[in-house]
């Protein structure tokens, strides 16, 4: 109900014992309607809602509370307006081309991360190309663009979580979370062990308090499971 329709309703009242109280929005809920508001009138940008997630403090255990914010991003008419008008405005095309670059460079990066073999020549080109990477499942394609610093920062909530939480030698938990890091590249064709992997990522994600701050790591290796897991040994065998 609209603030217009509450006043309206406490007037019909007004006097009686049974007056609608106004409505009270709160300031997030404000921003909202703000950004909703922009979005409408303003063709070029549509309006995100973006999550900041952060770490516990190590000495005092203090976990500063998740930001979530309603953001401005170009919209595929404000993409055209920028192609359109690039002369003029050229820093803001050279900035979306940028933005392009850093799409294939993420994905580059996870083949090459996957293949200590690869080079120039015998580099998959097909699968960098905008739309194969587009067709890719969401949680793959975003896979590449992690940082190494979070696969890093991962790996070692991984190892101070799960000793504790699984009973297990820190040599074991060690293994799995190279194997995790690795994005299961050592073990894609085992496929009891990319269970074993996948049923201790659950076990993590339910005893780490950090476990928030590396989503986008915990979609990746979910679905890259989930790939491996349901691929054929005739789909393998054509991939070698």
């Amino acid at each position: 109900m609209s603030e217009t329709q509450v006043a309206a309703i406490n007037e019909a009242n007004a006097g009686t014992a049974t007056a609608v109280e106004p409505v009270k929005y709160t300031d997030e809920q404000k921003a909202g309607f703000k950004a909703s508001i922009v979005a409408k009138f303003n063709n070029l940008v549509d309006v995100k809602e973006m999550r900041f997630s952060f770490k516990s403090d190590k000495e005092t255990g203090f976990k500063r509370p998740t930001v979530e914010l309603h953001l401005p991003v170009l919209s595929a008419e404000g993409v055209v307006d920028i192609l359109t008008n690039g002369d003029t405005r050229p820093k803001e095309l050279e900035l979306l081309l940028e933005a392009l670059a850093d799409v294939v460079n993420g994905q580059a990066r996870a083949i090459v991360n996957d293949d200590e073999n690869i080079n120039q020549e015998n580099f998959p080109l097909d699968k960098v190309s905008w739309a194969a990477i587009a067709n890719m499942p969401k949680a793959e394609r975003r896979g590449g663009g992690i940082a190494k610093e979070t696969w890093e920062e991962f790996s070692a909530d991984y190892l101070a979580v799960m000793p504790q939480a699984t009973g297990k030698k820190i040599e074991q938990v060690g293994l799995a979370a190279k194997l995790l890091v690795g994005r299961f590249s050592q073990v894609k064709t085992q496929k009891p062990i990319i269970e074993k992997l996948v049923s201790q990522l659950g076990i993590y994600v339910n005893a780490s308090p950090n476990a928030e701050q590396f989503t986008e790591v915990i979609e990746f290796l979910t679905k890259k499971a989930e790939t491996l897991l349901n691929i054929s040994e005739e789909e393998m065998l054509a991939a070698l």
